[in-house]
């Protein structure tokens, strides 16, 4: 069996859980979708008896794992494919203790969910996203959100991760809408799903991120070329690139209700790769002019600037478009 990566949980929830209290931490060795795993569980929690008065409607997304939203494998003796994750003060999981770093009173509450492999992971309309143990980053984390407007949530997403990897923003860049890219080629992408969660609603945010060239098997399938985050940072392996850009992401998730993207757009607008490209966005053709304050692509054309919002097309690249890009590389692959 493969050498599990060190993920060093404790330290990692001491950093994270002052950002978003009653956060919890698993690492899973094989997972077959990390985002549809959260979104099991938050849809069971709402069946429950306590929840029963809660909004009925569910996201799309089937559960991966078993009833009791357990992982599929076993890793290093551990239970139910837990790795170093610790609980309540103990200081390894172990046979029979399934329960994650971090206290967690339901599935209602915070959680980060690592998995080394994912079998199954899907992207945006369902394509196919798959991980490489030791060379892939693949996460999700739910929580609840006060959201009135959702608009433009994945490009803060990326944008914070891209400012944590790449703080002089050099080299990588986002794909509206959910894409990150270096050296113009794919490097990962991110997935959001919203969850009924009483009358509230739980954000499911799924990432995965290409770390070795290992992951090139696994990405074989894209169209877009591949990129690793090595070729950023040499050396730098998937519990190491979690550790930096966690505390980013759950900022950036912290201050989403109040700020909105409006706040983001300067930041996004610098790492644009659409900008002043020729783009096809389902029927519409035109240059990439940016993003509008909520999040939508606008897209101009002899007859004036159309927004696009994210849930109605894929929006390709044009032939030659981007140099060093595929042509008609699909924004849509990503993680979950």
């Amino acid at each position: 069996m493969q050498e599990h990566q060190q993920w060093g949980v404790e330290a990692l929830w001491q950093d994270l859980e002052p950002l978003l209290p009653g956060l919890s931490i698993e690492v899973l060795a094989r997972v077959e979708s990390t985002n549809a795993m959260l979104v099991d569980r938050v849809r069971r929690e709402n069946a429950s008896p306590a929840h029963q008065a809660g909004d009925a409607r569910t996201a799309d997304g089937r559960g991966d794992g078993r009833a009791d939203g357990r992982a599929d494998g076993r890793a290093d003796g551990r239970t139910e494919g837990r790795l170093d994750g610790r609980s309540e003060g103990r200081a390894f999981s172990r046979a029979g203790d399934n329960r994650p770093y971090g206290r967690r009173q339901h599935d209602l509450q915070p959680c980060l969910l690592v998995a080394e492999h994912q079998t199954h992971g899907r992207g945006r309309q369902g394509r196919a996203w798959h991980s490489t143990a030791g060379a892939s980053l693949t996460f999700s984390i739910s929580l609840p959100l006060d959201v009135a407007d959702w608009s433009g949530l994945s490009l803060v997403v990326g944008t914070a991760i891209a400012d944590a990897l790449d703080p002089d923003g050099q080299r990588l860049q986002l794909k509206w809408p959910n894409d990150l890219w270096l050296d113009q080629r794919k490097l990962g992408g991110i997935l959001i799903e919203t969850v009924p969660a009483g009358s509230s609603r739980m954000a499911i945010i799924g990432v995965g991120l290409n770390v070795s060239d290992r992951a090139r098997v696994a990405d074989s399938q894209l169209s877009t070329g591949f990129s690793a985050l090595q070729e950023l940072l040499p050396g730098i392996t998937p519990p190491q690139a979690l550790a930096r850009l966690a505390p980013a992401l759950l900022k950036a998730l912290a201050g989403f209700p109040k700020e909105g993207f409006g706040a983001w757009r300067e930041r996004f607008a610098r790492r644009d790769l659409l900008l002043g490209q020729s783009v096809t966005a389902g029927m519409l053709e035109g240059t990439a002019a940016g993003v509008s304050e909520r999040g939508e692509l606008l897209v101009h054309t002899p007859a004036g600037t159309t927004p696009v919002t994210g849930g109605e097309v894929s929006v390709r690249l044009s032939a030659g478009a981007a140099p060093g890009a595929a042509a008609n590389g699909d924004s849509s692959a990503s993680k979950g």
